[in-house]
């Protein structure tokens, strides 16, 4: 069963919304530069989003002050997918719409613990912490707690659209934004909703963030960081959302179709060793429950994280998938940095935008090994495009794919 995607919503380093995403791609800008708000680290390259003002996004003042830069881009990625769909028929409010998204860490601001923190000082001005959960901590808001969990930004969000249909919230990375798309669409499936949004948001860049994707060993050891423009282990600022609807339905109410998923299927690698079977399997079975050829695969989105093991890993499947075939490819994280939970969605809508432009954009920073097996063109080529296979590799071995028609 194939769904419509009727509605979309960006936020990159590049700006609100696909086109800007889109033209910095054309032009081959990548966003990700040496990061002066992280002193405590060696140089390291990073893609920050500007600022939204959530008044300006029609979020409650008084809500307002306990978002974070999380909520902010999910709630303007959100009014621009539902504004886009609702722009040509119907209304995607209540009960029937379902609503998904696979959101990363919260992290407190320097600023949030400061109060706190001047208040515990002991005798040569450094932090008594035995003092500082005593007495400082009763200059912490009761309620701030709260706003380190990021379910408490995703009913933030559904609130302000009314969105009460099914919903969840996963977390961390890459596969919890997968997950949200897949469990839209399965929504859909099942007939338990109407229209289903699925959203996956990065992590705000930090200290902390950094810090602990760095002990992930998702970013790399220090003095070892990826130049600018040279890779993607590198954090990104972003979020991506998409509407779906059912096909058919779309179809007969009207609806402007973006483009459609067609399938799409998970795998996991128990093991380092298992990894490539893992890609492949998601990969051979989103182009099955599609009822694609690998030989009609148009464009190939991989995930491109800029590790050498996982790339290579990719490699080798896609070598496998295609046997020996070179479809045109392209990757989006040495342009806008790894945006871990807004990553698979946001590449699918770029995948959604070459279809609808039969382009493909060139990939700064694409990994020597996907070069080696799929065609990265060096600037933008026109293409007759129709498929494409976006790919998805998330911690601890879990990888999934998604299956896109043009609309």
């Amino acid at each position: 069963m194939s769904f419509a995607i009727t509605g979309t919503g960006m936020v990159t380093a590049a700006g609100r919304g696909a086109v800007p995403a889109w033209e910095a791609l054309c032009a081959g800008k990548s966003f990700l530069a040496p990061d002066p708000g992280l002193p405590e680290f060696a140089p390291i390259a990073t893609a920050r989003c500007a600022p939204l003002d959530p008044e300006a996004l029609g979020a409650d003042r008084r809500a307002a002050r306990i978002m974070g830069r999380q909520t902010h881009m999910l709630i303007a990625g959100v009014a621009d997918a539902l504004g886009e769909a609702e722009g040509t028929a119907g209304d995607l409010r209540g009960e029937e719409t379902a609503f998904f998204a696979g959101m990363d860490s919260v992290d407190p601001g320097e600023e949030d613990l400061l109060a706190a923190a001047l208040a515990s000082r002991g005798g040569e001005g450094e932090v008594d912490f035995d003092k500082f959960f005593s007495e400082g901590m009763a200059q912490v808001p009761p309620l701030w707690p709260l706003g380190m969990l990021n379910a408490i930004g995703f009913c933030q969000a559904a609130i302000q659209f009314d969105l009460r249909g099914e919903n969840g919230t996963f977390s961390p990375g890459p596969e919890a934004a997968a997950r949200a798309i897949i469990e839209g669409a399965e929504s859909l499936r099942e007939e338990r909703a109407r229209a289903a949004l699925a959203a996956g948001v990065s992590p705000a860049i930090s200290a902390r963030s950094v810090a602990r994707y760095r002990k992930r060993g998702f970013l790399r050891p220090a003095g070892q960081e990826t130049p600018a423009g040279q890779g993607a282990a590198a954090l990104g600022e972003g979020t991506g959302v998409i509407l779906m609807e059912p096909l058919e339905a779309a179809r007969a109410g009207g609806k402007t179709i973006r483009g459609v998923l067609r399938g799409w299927a998970r795998a996991r690698a128990l093991e380092d060793s298992g990894l490539p079977a893992a890609i492949r399997e998601a990969a051979e079975g989103a182009l099955g429950a599609a009822g694609i050829e690998a030989g009609g695969v148009d464009l190939v989105i991989v995930h491109g994280g800029g590790d050498p093991e996982g790339d290579s890993a990719e490699a080798g499947a896609l070598s496998s998938v295609f046997g020996g075939g070179r479809p045109l490819a392209l990757a989006t994280k040495g342009a806008f940095g790894h945006l871990l939970g807004g990553s698979p969605i946001v590449d699918i809508l770029l995948a959604l935008r070459a279809l609808a432009e039969g382009a493909v954009p060139p990939s700064p920073g694409a990994g020597e090994a996907v070069r080696d097996v799929l065609a990265f063109p060096a600037g933008s080529e026109s293409a007759e495009l129709k498929t494409a296979l976006v790919l998805c590799r998330g911690f601890e071995g879990e990888c999934a794919a998604f299956a896109l028609g043009a609309a």
